[in-house]
Formats: structure tokens, sequence, C-alpha cells
């Protein structure tokens, strides 16, 4: 097997699967992609293959589900700052995509996976929300433009408020399309996005859709909680992998 023919089946695996997971779960998509990409490619090409699968995906996420104005309203603020976040650190380190970026992304991973296996599950009032989002939108930003993923403390923020579960994926998709799009910037910032990969992303986007689709049948196949603990687990060990780079 050749190196290019390396690259198109290793690229095409971890986005069918992060489809997959994003089709069943509703999330992980970016987190998926990039820590199956980096156990045999350089974390900044799979920071950027993974943009335009992201927006995509996001994109539909965002504009379905009949709650697209009442969302953006909520968090508008939120993602402005998320995306200020992410341009500063991205811009003032200049380790987006970096040695040092991997380990401390393997350390999020961790972190995130160990706060969605507790059962733990911090609440945020409404009426806190008006302070609450800005900050949480800043932290994530700033540390976005260091890893390349938006989870802690994104995640974990929006599962803790007083949302309904529909209003939660459209909010969720409008504030990664934010994100990544800042991202997109950042990466080209550093100099990490190229003709080259921009034009893999838009090729993986292919195997995103399908593993999408296939992930919705399998969410009515198998139990949901089952699945989330499964797909939690494999990605432990990846950031546990990740985050060997820091010792």
């Amino acid at each position: 097997m050749t190196v290019s023919t390396t690259y198109v089946v290793v690229v095409a695996i971890a986005f069918l699967v992060a489809g997959l997971v994003k089709g069943a779960a509703g999330m992980g998509l970016p987190p998926t992609a990039i820590a199956l990409m980096t156990l045999v490619l350089p974390l900044p090409e799979a920071l950027a293959l993974m943009t335009v699968p992201t927006i995509v995906t996001n994109i539909w996420q965002a504009l379905y589900g009949g709650h697209f104005r009442a969302m953006l309203r909520r968090f508008w603020l939120m993602g402005l700052l998320m995306a200020l976040g992410v341009f500063v650190s991205a811009h003032e380190l200049r380790a987006l995509g970096s040695p040092i970026s991997a380990g401390w992304l393997g350390v999020l991973l961790v972190l995130f996976c160990f706060t969605a296996l507790t059962a733990w599950r911090p609440h945020v009032a409404r009426g806190a929300e008006p302070w609450a989002n800005p900050l949480c939108g800043i932290a994530s930003g700033l540390i976005g433009g260091l890893t390349g993923v938006a989870a802690i403390p994104f995640l974990p923020y929006m599962q803790s408020l007083e949302i309904h579960k529909d209003e939660l994926v459209q909010a969720l998709g409008i504030l990664f399309v934010i994100f990544t799009a800042a991202l997109t910037f950042g990466l080209w910032d550093v100099g990490a996005l190229t003709k080259g990969n921009l034009a893999g992303a838009a090729l993986a986007t292919i195997p995103t859709m399908i593993g999408v689709w296939l992930g919705q049948k399998l969410r009515y196949a198998i139990s949901p909680e089952t699945f989330r603990k499964v797909f939690l687990v494999v990605l432990l060990a990846l950031g546990l992998n990740l985050a060997r780079g820091l010792l």
C-alpha cells in the first residue's frame, strides 16, 4: 500500500467513524475524526481536514428544527466571544497544531470523557446566562484556539442549561459552525491550511455524510446510552494516547 493510498484510507475511515458517531449521538464529529487521524497524520493536517465536514454537517443541524432565530438571539454573544477567543489564542500563542497542542488536546479529551461518564451534571439557571454564556464562550474559544476542539467547558456547560433537547441540538449546530469558521481562519493564520488539505477536507465530506446516515440508522438499532459509553471509552483511550506527548 502506497503512502497516498494509506492517506486516503485513513482519512476515509476516520470520517466515516466520526460521521457515524455524529449521526448516532448528535455530536462528537471533530474530536473523533481528529483523534483517529492523529494516529498516523500530523495534528495540523488533521485539524485542516476536519474543517469542511464539520461546517457542512453543522450548517444542516443549525438550520433544521425551527428554533434557529430563538437560539441565535440566545447565544449570539457566546458565539461571537468564542470566535474572538479562537482568533486571539491561535494568533498570539502560535501553538495550534504543534506537539504541545496535541498533548493538551489529549488532556482535553480525557477531561471531557471523565465528565461525560460520571453521573454529575452541573446546572446553570436561565437567569445566569447573561454573564455565564459570554464567560463560557471566551473560555471555550481560548482553549479551542490552542487545541482545535470545542469540548471543555463548552459541551458540559451547554448540557447544564435549562434548554429543550431539540433546541440544544440546534444551538450546538449554530455554535459549532461559528467555532469551526473561526478555527479555519486560525489554521490559515498559522500556515496549517493549504489548498491541498482544503481540497481533501471537501472530499472528506463524502464519507462523513455516509457515516452520519449510518449513525442515524444505528441510533434505532442499539441503546443510545450503550453507544454513548462505548464511544466515550474509545475516545478516552485516544485522548490518553495524545496526552502522552506532554510527559
